[in-house]
């Protein structure tokens, strides 16, 4: 029952904090909270507690294979909204992911959905640093209901994948982990108020992100057994905020130096 309200509790205000820091400080910085490993590190310690240590390693390989479906859902989005509009780019971009994650979990392994998560998000940071500055950036006009929502979303996934993990099982949970319940709104919504620009830094921040994720999941899944599951996510959480701020840094001194 203890675990039952920290969900109801951890998830929502997760996702409020979120919301509000890319409202203040931009698309970027939203981007990058939000491709931090925020909800799925939510997942795979309730995967913990709730299934053993066990489950949550098996539950890595679908999660890696999941992550690499995202950043192909980010690519699909990006590219084709560029030319068709919000509502057939993110249909798109959802069956891709679907597919995709799918493909990897049930025939791929771990390796492949490593390469391929790491050259979609070298390929995503490439593309969105071409996306040029518009001389006047577009006004966000917020609504009350947005923030509400992601939280009402990301609390319920992370209820639904949690409660039905020992019927899923673990390679399903995983790829599950992963989903951005948190980034996908912030994403569309940073497009349809403002504009290409806007969602190009979000998606950005997300793939500098995935960097973190990547290194979160490898960390579970070695270290689990040996280190216990406070030390693991521990040490996992913090080697996922180094290496992405790490990143982060590198190519906005990069780009200032252009």
């Amino acid at each position: 029952m203890t675990l039952f309200y920290l969900k109801l509790i951890a998830t929502p205000l997760l996702m409020w904090a979120v919301s509000l820091a890319s409202r203040r400080w931009g698309g970027l910085l939203g981007g990058l909270l939000s491709g931090m490993p925020i909800t799925s590190a939510l997942v795979m310690l309730f995967l913990c507690l709730e299934q053993g240590t066990a489950f949550s390693q098996q539950a890595v390989p679908g999660a890696l294979g999941g992550l690499a479906a995202v950043q192909a859902s980010y690519a699909c989005y990006l590219f084709a909204s560029g030319r068709y509009g919000v509502t057939c780019s993110v249909l798109l971009a959802l069956a891709l992911y679907t597919v995709m994650s799918y493909a990897l979990t049930h025939w791929g392994n771990l390796a492949l959905s490593i390469a391929i998560a790491l050259t979609l998000i070298a390929l995503l940071i490439r593309a969105t640093a071409r996306e040029p500055r518009p001389a006047q950036l577009a006004q966000i006009r917020h609504r009350w209901w947005e923030i509400p929502l992601r939280m009402v979303a990301a609390t319920a996934l992370l209820m639904l994948t949690t409660g039905a993990a020992h019927w899923l099982g673990p390679a399903i949970s995983g790829m599950l982990a992963p989903i951005p319940v948190i980034a996908w709104p912030l994403v569309v919504f940073s497009h349809v108020q403002g504009g290409r620009f806007t969602l190009a830094g979000m998606i950005r921040g997300n793939a500098i992100g995935g960097i973190g994720v990547i290194a979160f999941y490898l960390v579970l899944g070695n270290l689990l057994p040996h280190l216990g599951i406070a030390l693991t996510f521990l040490l996992a959480i913090a080697l996922a905020v180094a290496l992405t701020l790490a990143l982060a840094t590198m190519l906005k001194n990069r780009r200032a130096a252009k």
